[in-house]
């Protein structure tokens, strides 16, 4: 293998110049010795080593004499020393090679904008990446070793120093074909002088002032920012500076910078809390706290948790806010305030009923489902065993288990009766319950009463029905969650 002195590259023992930059290898040509075939295989050309049949005067492919039909001797071939013709492959021609070299290297425009002259050819070839060694001039100082990126030539002084200010490097066209009796002169070297190399701020390395990306470690450079236009300027008319305006601001007399403002002049009065209409309190009847009274010092008071103005602790049933009791003139109102278990008012003797409503006998909690039709029996059909069932339009009355899960249900056409024995719903361990406590009683236009018969003290308590208040009187009842409170009034 043959080192190319400019670049590097490795050839071929017979190649004479490199294949990457076409630089000369040797001087001389090197002789090429060809073995003559034997006379049974017929002769090879010694210019352009075709192979020809014997009896053949000329060859058949570049048609050079072979002097003889006889086979030639090893001595004859050895003395035509006769180089043959150069034949330089067509992915090797000198434009392929400029294409290749222009796209790795900067465009046109790049330079243009950069304000580089390029060498070459007429037409802006890009610079050349190959040291400048084999082809420099005398006068030229040596060049750094390779890096991958374009080099600038520094002239050399006849001193022996190297004149100020750098040069661009041009490459010199790739030599053409040996021609017999024809030397080509060497190109000169076209030497401009050119800006400052841009650092790259990652590895430091210098490159030509227009590359967009760093030749050594491939760091882009940023984008030179667009230039800013200048605000456009504004002209006003001299008639319109000359007319004047009337302010208002103007008319007011200046406030001095010393004298004090009034404090009520700044502040916005703040209106005071009227206090109730008349005195009110609850008192707790259950619980471990029996006793405990609640005044109701405000307008509106919120009824639940322990941050509410009747805070009745941590009961697990009781919403933060359940309730708002509010003074409305002379008479007090009851709001529920959407709470999941909901508010509790104890009936005086009876209250209507609407279908959906919940009240609490004893120690159980009961729907009302209103009025539903029940299917008349099949005639021919046998009967099922069990108790008496009304027929036609009847009322229904569920019984709420914990956690709102469906107990016991009872239809009735008239009267349904609640109580502990002898009544439509039974449940003898219930100990707040009276024998026959409550009954729920329908008219004979659907509507339906809730009416407490007075046999136990717990009496009969009806939820009150969300964004519909109530009003209170002295001695109601009012059960949240597991507390009852009873209202007092002075």
């Amino acid at each position: 293998m043959v080192t190319c002195p400019a670049c590097g590259k490795e050839n071929e023992d017979l190649a004479s110049e490199c294949k990457r930059c076409r630089a000369p290898l040797r001087d001389e040509e090197v002789p090429i010795e060809f073995e003559a075939a034997p006379p049974s295989l017929g002769e090879v050309c010694p210019r352009c080593e075709a192979y020809n049949v014997p009896g053949v005067d000329s060859c058949s492919n570049c048609g050079a004499p072979l002097g003889s039909s006889q086979p030639a001797s090893a001595a004859t071939v050895a003395a035509d020393k006769t180089p043959p013709e150069a034949f330089t492959p067509p992915s090797q021609t000198p434009e392929t090679m400029s294409q290749e070299l222009r796209a790795l290297a900067i465009s046109d425009e790049e330079a243009a904008e950069a304000g580089l002259t390029m060498a070459g050819s007429g037409n802006g070839s890009p610079q050349d990446k190959t040291p400048p060694a084999p082809f420099a001039l005398a006068g030229m100082a040596p060049p750094p070793p390779s890096t991958g990126r374009a080099r600038v030539a520094v002239p050399v002084s006849p001193g022996g120093a190297a004149a100020a200010g750098p040069a661009i490097p041009t490459r010199r066209p790739p030599p053409a074909p040996a021609s017999p009796g024809r030397a080509k002169p060497p190109e000169p070297v076209i030497s401009m002088p050119l800006p400052a190399d841009k650092p790259c701020g990652n590895c430091g390395a210098l490159n030509p002032p227009a590359a967009k990306f760093c030749f050594d470690c491939g760091t882009p450079f940023a984008r030179k920012a667009a230039p800013t236009q200048p605000p456009p300027s504004i002209h006003v008319d001299a008639e319109l500076a000359a007319e004047t305006y009337e302010d208002a601001t103007m008319e007011s007399p200046p406030v001095a910078a010393d004298e004090p403002v009034p404090a009520e002049q700044v502040a916005e009065a703040v209106p005071e809390e009227q206090p109730p209409p008349f005195e009110a309190r609850f008192v707790l009847e259950t619980g471990a706290a029996q006793g405990t009274a609640f005044p109701l010092a405000h307008l509106e008071n919120s009824l639940g948790g322990s941050a509410a103005h009747i805070g009745l602790g941590e009961d697990a049933f009781l919403a933060p806010h359940s309730a708002t009791i509010t003074f409305v003139e002379d008479r007090l109102v009851l709001r529920d305030e959407g709470s999941a278990n909901g508010v509790y008012v104890k009936i005086r003797e009876s209250a209507a009923l609407e279908p959906g409503d919940l009240f609490v006998a004893g120690e159980r909690l009961f729907r009302f489902e209103g009025s539903i039709e029940l299917p008349a029996r099949v005639e021919g059909d046998p009967p099922f065993l069990g108790a008496t069932r009304p027929e036609g339009a009847v009322v229904r009355v569920t019984e709420v288990l914990a956690g709102a899960k469906t107990g016991r249900t009872c239809h009735r056409a008239g009267v349904l009766a609640i109580g502990r024995t002898g009544c439509d719903m039974n449940f003898p361990a219930d100990a707040l319950l009276g024998p026959k406590h409550a009954e729920v009683r329908v008219a004979d236009d659907g509507s339906a009463t809730l009416a407490d018969l007075g046999q136990a003290p717990s009496g009969v308590l009806l939820r009150v029905r969300p964004q519909q208040p109530v009003d209170l009187l002295a001695g109601d009842v009012v059960r949240v969650g597991e507390q009852q409170l009873r209202l007092e009034v002075a």
